[in-house]
């Protein structure tokens, strides 16, 4: 979820992960106002939309190689970086929960265990906002690389990554504090896609798309070990080289998504909380019947447009700031 290196067809790719996700939530924004025999939702993204978690953790994956490619790269400014990058978004996010939970509208959590959340260090449970279970792993990934890097290389990160998922499937994925688990392959698929960026260049765009998503289409009735992260590899590969005009304006909306990416998947299941109670109860009239899918493309409309404005507000400024505290400080000689 990093911001350096900004590419515009990474940031779809950022874009297209955090509405798949969004999407197969968006059934909480109706489920409020319609009943069921009501909904008509796109299928695949209804049913398979939460493998955007996945495609997120192979882009983070290429992300972080990118950046601790840099020669600049230190693991204090690194860490800066990350910390800046997840938290102050994240505990905007956990304000909106403790909202909701006065309201009565989100489970009740315990103090102790809303304050451990609050650190996205790794628990065996599920946290006080349940979608930040994702930032989790992310943060023991960004750990991992602040490890491997300096000593090995991204060469050896990529060791570390198989290493760890082939333990985690062999022991059935064990709570060992998010390290050994099949979830290291998302980020590997990243990790290995830069590292074997030169090649996939070579070969463009629409191939390793095409392979890719007729491989995750297949694998959904015919699946085997590994093979999502697979599909999201060559996807992702895709889209790094995706050379789209993405200066007009319907690409141009996709790449803001993109920078919005992160409060999208932040903020979408709360909006839709809320569109869920203002279309069932707040309105003063009951909706028909054929408004369902307009009101669950609203939802997602509206959420796009408060996750832009917190980007413009939080985490960009954020970002900012992180750089500047990253910066190493200029020496100058001092003059007897």
């Amino acid at each position: 979820m990093a911001q350096e290196h900004k590419l515009e067809g990474l940031q779809a790719a950022r874009a297209i992960a955090a509405l798949s996700v969004a999407y197969f939530h968006s059934y909480v924004a109706v489920r409020g106002a319609f009943p069921e025999s009501a909904w008509l939702p796109v299928p695949v993204l209804a049913k398979w939309g939460f493998l955007g978690v996945n495609f997120f953790f192979a882009i983070s994956g290429y992300v972080i190689c990118l950046v601790a490619s840099k020669s600049s790269f230190t693991v204090a400014g690194f860490a800066i970086k990350r910390v800046f990058r997840l938290y102050p978004m994240y505990w905007v996010a956990l304000v909106a929960v403790v909202g909701l939970i006065a309201w009565g509208k989100y489970a009740p959590q315990p103090l102790g265990h809303f304050l451990y959340s609050m650190t996205l260090l790794p628990q065996q449970g599920a946290p006080a906002y349940d979608l930040s279970w994702t930032l989790e792993r992310e943060l023991v990934f960004y750990a991992l690389a602040a490890i491997c890097v300096p000593l090995a290389g991204i060469p050896g990160l990529a060791v570390a990554l198989v290493a760890l998922a082939l333990a985690g499937w062999v022991l059935g994925n064990p709570w060992s504090f998010h390290l050994l688990s099949t979830t290291q392959t998302d980020f590997l698929a990243g990790v290995l896609v830069f590292l074997a960026r030169k090649p996939f260049a070579r070969i463009g765009s629409a191939i390793p798309i095409a392979a890719g998503v007729a491989l995750l289409a297949w694998t959904r009735s015919h699946d085997f070990p590994f093979s999502v992260p697979a599909s999201m590899a060559l996807i992702l590969a895709g889209m790094v080289s995706l050379e789209l005009p993405w200066q007009r304006r319907p690409f141009r909306w996709l790449v803001a998504a993109g920078d919005a990416s992160y409060s999208i998947y932040l903020m979408h299941y709360i909006v839709f909380l809320v569109a869920s109670i203002i279309g069932g109860q707040w309105l003063p009239f009951a909706l028909p019947l054929w408004a369902c899918e307009i009101w669950r493309i609203a939802a997602l409309f509206a959420c796009c447009l408060i996750s832009y404005a917190t980007w413009i507000a939080i985490e960009r400024p954020m970002i900012r700031l992180s750089e500047r505290l990253s910066r190493p400080p200029v020496l100058t000689e001092q003059l007897a």
